[in-house]
């Protein structure tokens, strides 16, 4: 089998059994953000890398997920934020795991190494115990990552997320 993003580089003698396979679609537009300064995470190689960050004025810890299309955030911490009855549309989420049942809901503004993202579509399902001590309550996922430029310097311990 062979694949190709450019139909006219088929041989003429193929194209006719080519077949156009599905292609992923544009992401949707990123959310309202607003300018701010580079965040600095102390990475540690025996853990997740995380990120602080604030819904509603509550401090809450995402583990960094460069793999996950969309932000995650437990119900647990919705509830602390004030938005634990936020109406929301059933949705399944598919992983290395398998699939789950999870809501997605839109928090207003969501703050992300001191840039004002949202209103921001999240997804609300409970993530399974990590082994930390300190508790995480979700995922950032490149729907919010798309805004920033992560670098990861394991020599210096140190990452940041930059606005772009």
């Amino acid at each position: 089998m062979h694949y190709t993003a450019d139909p006219s580089a088929i041989p003429p003698a193929h194209r006719e059994a080519a077949r156009l396979l599905a292609s992923p679609r544009a992401r949707p537009a990123l959310p309202d953000v607003a300018p701010s300064e580079a965040a600095v995470i102390r990475v540690d190689p025996r853990a997740p890398l995380t990120v602080g960050v604030h819904l509603n004025g509550v401090p809450l810890t995402l583990i960094v997920d460069t793999g996950a299309e969309r932000t995650v955030l437990s119900p647990a911490a919705l509830e602390r934020a004030g938005f634990g009855g936020l109406p929301g549309r059933p949705i399944h989420v598919v992983g290395v795991t398998g699939t789950a049942a999870a809501r997605l809901v839109t928090v207003p503004l969501l703050d992300v190494a001191g840039a004002r993202i949202g209103p921001l579509a999240v997804i609300a399902h409970a993530l399974p115990p990590t082994g930390r001590a300190d508790p995480v309550d979700g995922l950032l996922g490149r729907d919010v990552l798309d805004a920033f430029t992560l670098t990861v310097d394991t020599a210096s311990g140190r990452a940041t997320l930059t606005l772009r």
